[in-house]
């Protein structure tokens, strides 16, 4: 039985965890930070911050990630405002945490997350395909125009390229290093930016500056493109690294 002084012990260890996180995410957050305009104003942020969250939840599980992406958010608010507070991104930055932690604690499962993964690519390419055809700006007439003019192959060639290399890599690295499962990783970490990213961080952005919200999604999910990939492979090699020492 475990005493309530091995419990403190315990719960202060978390503690501590979890507060390493939260200043790893500050951190990336404040120092490598990169704001893209859209629609006049700055939408897009390119950011590291998120990983420490999702590996708060992964390590530490989902309430403490939750814990730790809201104190995040409203820390990183009070140092580097960047626009005015909106509690709606505060949710954001706990799913952030939350959402890893649950897939990672309580998906235990063996599911063929290389079978999801291709459904969430294909879903994520055809929905990027279908809002430039909704606005009218990517049309078929004998060959793919783009804003009335044709589209360089260049450009289709590296769409399809990228979705390839989106679906095979976690494959080659899972099969290549049997400690972790890469696959799940991407899974975890695309589930996480569906949410967070895409739909929710759109649509607050979309109150927020009273633009339309497929103003803001091709954007937001062109950078997924390259972001899911890279955050899985920034996490996979994090919890390499400290494998043994946590349960996962």
């Amino acid at each position: 039985m475990r005493s309530n002084t091995d419990s403190q012990k315990f719960t202060s260890l978390t503690i501590v965890r979890a507060g390493l996180f939260i200043a790893m995410s500050l951190v990336l957050k404040v120092v490598f930070e990169i704001y893209i305009p859209l629609a006049g104003i700055p939408a897009l942020r390119i950011n590291f911050a998120s990983i420490p969250l999702m590996l708060s939840g992964i390590i530490l599980g989902p309430a403490t990630g939750f814990i730790a992406g809201s104190a995040a958010d409203l820390i990183n608010f009070m140092v580097k405002p960047g626009g005015p507070f909106f509690p709606g991104f505060t949710l954001v930055s706990a799913l952030s945490g939350f959402i890893p932690g649950l897939i990672y604690k309580h998906i235990k499962k063996d599911i063929n997350y290389n079978l999801l993964n291709t459904i969430f690519i294909s879903l994520l390419s055809v929905g990027f395909v279908s809002v430039f055809i909704y606005n009218g700006l990517l049309t078929f007439d004998k060959v793919i125009m783009y804003d009335g003019k044709p589209l360089n192959p260049v450009y289709i060639i590296g769409f399809f390229t990228l979705v390839a290399i989106y679906l095979i890599i976690p494959i080659k690295i899972t099969s290549s290093n049997s400690n972790f499962n890469m696959n799940k990783i991407v899974f975890t970490v695309s589930s996480t930016q569906l949410v967070t990213s895409i739909i929710l961080n759109t649509y607050f952005l979309s109150i927020l500056y009273g633009k339309g919200f497929i103003i803001f999604l091709p954007a937001r999910i062109l950078s997924n493109f390259f972001m899911i990939p890279l955050y899985s492979i920034i996490i996979a090699a994090v919890l390499n690294a400290v494998k043994g020492r946590f349960k996962l």
